[in-house]
């Protein structure tokens, strides 16, 4: 049932980040008043008049003729300020229809076409197709309509009805070219001016720009989210016409894709201002610190983000060094957190540091740590927790699995050469991130986002190869030239009717494979050699912490069992005579203790590692493992008081979540026959986990040698209904039923158990 959520986690993701960046797109947009201007056809680019000709010969059909070219400025400021409109007239119906070519380009949606007709009282009926939903407030004095059609024909045809009906009241004026261009301008001027008035944008500071203010913002989000839609729709329509008709389809100019590409470049940069990056680090921190309290500690939780910090903090220094931009800092829910940044020129070498500084530092920190700070030591637990997480979530990152560090430093180093490869090396991550993901929700979406991204990488392999080698025989001059090589590649590959989005970002990724491939394959191998020392370092290291004397155990590997035995008494002997010697100087030495209780319990003398840990438990009464190490020492020499003491302790310092510790002291209860004792504690097990069958189980026992036969079968009978193969409530059923009288049904059970016995041993031999 759980991984039916996912596929709703993701649809509602892309929902809010759809939401999200038309948020960012329209705060970031900057107003202007417009600016019109009757232009010469030869200040018009050439492959922008071929272009015209198609929506010439359409307009010409419904009575239109071209008169002149339009320089503009339009109301958004965009990346290039040089705009050419063409302008068409009707002079029976004396309006006047306007062709622009969109920037961003697409091969069914070309162009953007709309009619004007002015009256005399200075009304103007704009008639506008998939549009109307991007303008915010009211337009003074105009009617505009919006017909959101596949058709021109339909568009036309619209403005014709209402032209027919508003002629009943009103007359339209014949105007010239230039006239036109000025009434344009005052009623888009208008516009903005009224925007301005009524406060839905405002001024910026030494400039002649607006801003859309954000509650204006917020207001026009989802009004614009559901025009989007049906403005998709028509490109869909569209498409599914030039299946048929492939006159819908437009040979898309280099020059305009070029045009194209900039123009989303500069729509994209500073999307995310500094104190927009701000709020979205502390609301993704309160939503990571939300996700991680249901099963995390308080102090697990701020060790967790401070190891984070920590990671992602040297990812962010790398990038600033390089030189990167709009540098921050994301959390993700029940998953962990990631650095942005952006620079589009940014070459192998640094991407390579810049990977390598998230985990190395942490590594280093947490070994370091680790070996200083062992488990057991005298040091705070919260040092031992934070050096463990430092080492497993940095030594996890190196891992060569993509997108980890590791993954990305692998793809970069050796398949960034081999395309393909690449591809199959992606697959393969998100592979073992679902394989990862099936316990924890969040690994497996991050898996499928990654997917998602996977058709792109193998578009890209497939012109990288050809693509490089042209590269090589002819240098690119400057990024224009390197745009035009690859836009000519997508056309050859077929991938020029691909939509503009998807253009867009595999020429970006295309950009930044060949900043990279300018790297040498001596450099490659160097840094190769530098992340596998890193990764081999790091695994020992860990390996150090862990072990420390892990090297004297791989050379007394080659020696007989019996000098191995010989030799690790001499040591032990020898730790305890050098652990004494350091108590004599200090006895209040918890560590020394700690050595000497471990160099006695390898040499069986158990009544000294008892005595060391009452010394330990002196030095550290709060300590619940101490406590622990104890109970179980005075466990075995039968002090079964001085072990419910140390239980005791135990759960007066921590009553919660630690079953464990009930169901020992139970046990020493039951020897102790304070049946009702334990009884209790088994009360408390259910209470933290009311399916544990084998709190039910132990209960029944514990009823059974109270008599309580009643009380015991009702145990027996809820654990075999949690679980139908728990075979010890089975044995105890069969003893309760055979002591009641009942032989028959004790049999059944007793033979039941038996065999659920039996198929437990054999699945563990086998």
């Amino acid at each position: 049932m759980q991984y039916l959520i996912y596929p709703i986690a993701i649809y509602v993701l892309l929902i809010v980040i759809r939401y999200l960046i038309l948020f960012l797109l329209l705060c970031k947009s900057q107003i202007q008043y417009p600016k019109y201007q009757i232009t010469k056809a030869d200040t018009v680019p050439i492959y922008l008049k071929d272009l015209f000709q198609t929506p010439i010969k359409e307009l010409e059909q419904f009575g239109f003729l071209p008169c002149s070219y339009l320089q503009y400025q339009p109301i958004t400021k965009a990346y290039q300020q040089k705009n050419w409109e063409l302008i068409l007239y009707n002079k029976t119906l004396k309006s006047y229809a306007t062709v622009v070519i969109r920037r961003l380009v697409e091969p069914v949606n070309l162009f953007d076409i709309e009619f004007y007709t002015f009256f005399r009282d200075k009304t103007l009926l704009l008639t506008v197709n998939g549009k109307q939903h991007g303008l915010i407030g009211e337009f003074p004095n105009t009617i505009v309509q919006d017909v959101y059609t596949s058709e021109v024909s339909v568009q036309w045809q619209t403005h014709q009805d209402h032209l027919k009906q508003l002629t009943t009241s009103k007359t339209p004026c014949g105007l010239s070219p230039e006239s036109f261009a000025q009434a344009l301008q005052m009623q888009m001027s208008g516009y903005v001016s009224n925007l301005a008035k009524t406060g839905k944008i405002s001024p910026i500071k030494g400039t002649e720009l607006f801003q859309i203010h954000w509650l204006t913002v917020l207001r026009s989000l989802n009004p614009m989210m559901q025009g989007n839609k049906k403005a998709a729709n028509i490109i869909k329509q569209r498409r599914q016409q030039a299946k048929t008709d492939s006159s819908i389809l437009q040979e898309i100019p280099i020059e305009l894709e070029v045009e194209g590409f900039k123009q989303m470049q500069y729509t994209q940069t500073g999307l995310v201002g500094k104190k927009f990056r701000t709020w979205l680090l502390l609301g993704s921190l309160g939503l990571f610190i939300a996700s991680y309290t249901s099963f995390l500690t308080p102090q697990s939780v701020v060790i967790f983000i401070a190891v984070l910090f920590f990671h992602e903090g040297g990812h962010l220094l790398a990038m600033k060094l390089f030189g990167y931009r709009d540098t921050s800092i994301l959390f993700v829910p029940f998953l962990g957190a990631l650095a942005t940044a952006r620079k589009d020129d940014a070459t192998l070498t640094q991407k390579f540091w810049i990977s390598l500084a998230g985990p190395l530092p942490g590594l280093i920190l947490g070994i370091g740590l680790a070996i200083i700070a062992p488990f057991g030591s005298a040091y705070p637990d919260w040092v031992q927790e934070t050096s463990w997480t430092l080492i497993f979530l940095n030594l996890f990152n190196l891992l060569p699995i993509y997108p980890l560090d590791g993954g990305q430093i692998a793809d970069l180093l050796l398949f960034s050469r081999f395309p393909y490869i690449g591809v199959l090396f992606k697959v393969f991550g998100v592979i073992i991130l679902g394989f990862l993901g099936k316990d924890r929700p969040m690994m497996l979406l991050f898996a499928m986002l990654i997917a998602m991204g996977i058709p792109n990488s193998f578009r890209s392999a497939k012109i990288n190869q050809k693509f490089q080698k042209e590269l090589r025989l002819n240098p690119p001059i400057d990024q224009d030239n390197i745009l035009h090589f690859i836009f000519k590649y997508l056309k050859q590959f077929g991938y020029g009717n691909l939509p503009f989005s998807k253009r867009y970002a595999l020429v970006k990724g295309l950009i930044q494979q060949q900043y990279e491939s300018r790297s040498k394959w001596k450099t490659r191998v160097f840094l190769l050699v530098i992340y596998c020392v890193t990764l081999l370092g790091g695994m020992v290291g860990t390996l150090q912490a862990i072990t420390p004397s892990w090297v004297s155990l791989l050379t007394n590997y080659s020696k007989s069992s019996q000098q191995r035995l010989e030799q690790s008494r001499k040591n032990r002997q020898q730790q305890i005579e050098l652990t004494t010697t350091a108590l004599r100087t200090n006895p209040n030495d918890v560590n020394a203790y700690i050595k000497r209780s471990r160099a006695r319990l390898g040499l069986h003398d158990y009544k000294g590692a008892l005595a060391d840990y009452d010394q330990i438990v002196r030095l550290k009464p709060d300590d619940i493992e101490s406590l622990m190490t104890r109970a179980r020492f005075r466990n075995r020499f039968k002090d079964y008081k001085g072990a419910i003491q140390d239980y005791n302790e135990i759960l007066r310092l921590n009553p919660k979540n630690i079953s464990g510790i009930y169901y020992q002291r139970a046990q020493v209860l039951n020897l102790l026959e304070d049946y009702k004792g334990a009884i209790a504690d088994y009360n408390e097990i259910i209470k933290l986990n009311a399916k544990d069958t084998y709190a039910y189980t132990s209960r029944g026992y514990t009823r059974q040698k109270l008599q309580d036969y009643k009380g015991a079968i009702a145990d027996a009978n809820y654990a075999i209904q949690l679980n139908p193969k728990e075979a010890e409530a089975y044995i105890l059923r069969s003893q309760i039923r055979r002591h009641l009288g009942d032989n028959q049904g004790a049999i059944a059970d007793e033979q039941t158990g038996n065999t659920l016995f039996k198929a437990m041993d054999e699945e563990d031999h086998s």
